[in-house]
Protein backbone atom coordinates (compact mmCIF):
# COMPACT_ATOMS: atom_id res chain seq x y z
CA UNK A 1 0.00 0.00 0.00
CA UNK A 2 1.57 3.47 -0.82
CA UNK A 3 1.45 6.02 1.30
CA UNK A 4 1.63 9.93 0.27
CA UNK A 5 3.20 11.98 3.77
CA UNK A 6 4.69 15.28 3.33
CA UNK A 7 8.20 16.06 4.93
CA UNK A 8 7.80 18.66 7.21
CA UNK A 9 11.38 18.98 8.16
CA UNK A 10 14.39 17.45 7.10
CA UNK A 11 16.28 16.52 10.82
CA UNK A 12 19.24 14.48 8.66
CA UNK A 13 20.25 16.55 5.62
CA UNK A 14 22.73 15.66 3.98
CA UNK A 15 26.18 17.55 3.98
CA UNK A 16 26.89 19.24 0.54
CA UNK A 17 30.84 18.85 -0.13
CA UNK A 18 33.32 21.32 -2.29
CA UNK A 19 34.68 20.20 -5.61
CA UNK A 20 38.28 22.39 -5.96
CA UNK A 21 36.79 24.50 -9.28
CA UNK A 22 33.00 23.28 -9.22
CA UNK A 23 30.33 26.16 -7.97
CA UNK A 24 27.87 24.99 -5.53
CA UNK A 25 24.62 27.04 -5.90
CA UNK A 26 22.94 27.43 -2.93
CA UNK A 27 19.97 29.48 -1.12
CA UNK A 28 20.88 30.16 2.65
CA UNK A 29 18.00 29.34 5.01
CA UNK A 30 19.99 29.97 8.55
CA UNK A 31 22.30 31.87 10.30
CA UNK A 32 25.40 30.40 10.54
CA UNK A 33 25.74 28.13 13.34
CA UNK A 34 28.47 25.93 15.53
CA UNK A 35 28.00 22.41 14.66
CA UNK A 36 28.75 19.54 17.80
CA UNK A 37 32.12 18.64 19.17
CA UNK A 38 33.87 16.20 17.02
CA UNK A 39 35.16 13.35 19.21
CA UNK A 40 39.02 13.03 19.51
CA UNK A 41 40.59 9.84 18.51
CA UNK A 42 44.01 8.92 20.26
CA UNK A 43 46.86 10.69 19.36
CA UNK A 44 44.69 13.38 17.36
CA UNK A 45 44.61 17.18 18.05
CA UNK A 46 41.31 18.57 19.55
CA UNK A 47 39.35 20.30 16.81
CA UNK A 48 37.07 23.21 17.14
CA UNK A 49 32.98 22.11 16.17
CA UNK A 50 32.75 23.46 12.25
CA UNK A 51 30.62 26.58 11.74
CA UNK A 52 27.80 24.89 9.68
CA UNK A 53 24.81 26.48 7.14
CA UNK A 54 21.21 25.13 6.38
CA UNK A 55 21.04 25.62 2.76
CA UNK A 56 19.24 24.56 -0.61
CA UNK A 57 21.09 23.31 -3.61
CA UNK A 58 19.67 25.07 -6.33
CA UNK A 59 20.82 22.42 -8.39
CA UNK A 60 18.85 19.73 -7.29
CA UNK A 61 16.21 21.45 -4.70
CA UNK A 62 17.32 19.05 -2.04
CA UNK A 63 18.04 20.89 1.82
CA UNK A 64 21.32 20.51 2.96
CA UNK A 65 23.96 21.92 4.89
CA UNK A 66 27.53 23.16 4.13
CA UNK A 67 30.69 23.58 6.56
CA UNK A 68 31.45 27.08 6.53
CA UNK A 69 34.95 27.91 6.02
CA UNK A 70 36.53 31.16 7.28
CA UNK A 71 36.94 32.77 4.08
CA UNK A 72 33.02 32.34 3.58
CA UNK A 73 32.05 33.08 6.77
CA UNK A 74 34.38 36.51 6.29
CA UNK A 75 33.08 37.36 3.20
CA UNK A 76 29.02 36.98 4.56
CA UNK A 77 30.25 39.33 7.88
CA UNK A 78 32.21 42.13 5.59
CA UNK A 79 29.57 42.18 3.23
CA UNK A 80 26.41 41.34 4.96
CA UNK A 81 25.55 42.46 8.69
CA UNK A 82 23.47 41.33 10.60
CA UNK A 83 23.52 37.92 9.07
CA UNK A 84 22.10 39.32 5.99
CA UNK A 85 23.33 36.79 4.03
CA UNK A 86 19.99 34.22 4.87
CA UNK A 87 17.34 34.12 2.32
CA UNK A 88 19.96 35.07 -0.47
CA UNK A 89 21.28 32.65 -3.19
CA UNK A 90 25.44 31.53 -3.68
CA UNK A 91 27.84 30.37 -6.09
CA UNK A 92 30.65 29.27 -4.16
CA UNK A 93 33.89 28.29 -5.37
CA UNK A 94 36.66 26.36 -3.94
CA UNK A 95 39.65 27.65 -5.98
CA UNK A 96 42.68 25.74 -4.26
CA UNK A 97 44.96 25.92 -1.42
CA UNK A 98 47.03 28.82 -1.42
CA UNK A 99 50.67 27.79 -1.80
CA UNK A 100 52.46 27.88 1.73
CA UNK A 101 48.99 28.85 3.88
CA UNK A 102 47.02 26.39 5.43
CA UNK A 103 43.69 27.61 3.76
CA UNK A 104 41.76 27.39 0.57
CA UNK A 105 40.54 30.64 -1.49
CA UNK A 106 37.06 30.26 -2.41
CA UNK A 107 35.10 32.80 -4.58
CA UNK A 108 31.72 33.91 -3.41
CA UNK A 109 29.39 35.26 -5.60
CA UNK A 110 25.40 36.29 -4.83
CA UNK A 111 23.37 35.32 -7.66
CA UNK A 112 19.64 36.05 -8.13
CA UNK A 113 17.55 33.55 -6.84
CA UNK A 114 14.88 31.77 -9.50
CA UNK A 115 11.17 32.78 -8.76
CA UNK A 116 10.15 29.07 -7.28
CA UNK A 117 12.92 29.68 -4.67
CA UNK A 118 12.19 33.30 -3.25
CA UNK A 119 9.67 32.37 -0.66
CA UNK A 120 10.82 32.83 3.36
CA UNK A 121 8.78 29.51 3.83
CA UNK A 122 12.58 27.25 3.65
CA UNK A 123 14.19 29.98 5.63
CA UNK A 124 15.09 28.29 9.31
CA UNK A 125 14.47 29.97 12.77
CA UNK A 126 14.62 26.54 15.21
CA UNK A 127 16.85 27.25 17.64
CA UNK A 128 18.87 24.78 16.64
CA UNK A 129 19.86 27.21 13.86
CA UNK A 130 20.12 30.15 16.16
CA UNK A 131 23.08 29.48 17.92
CA UNK A 132 26.06 31.03 17.99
Amino acid sequence: MATNFKVKRNLTPPLLKFAENEARYIKVTSKVYIGKEMKIKEGEKKREPAHIVDCVNLETGEQCQIIVYAVVASVWSDEYPNDGYVGKGFAITKQGRVLGKAYNKFSVEEIELPDEVKTPSDVKTSAATTKK
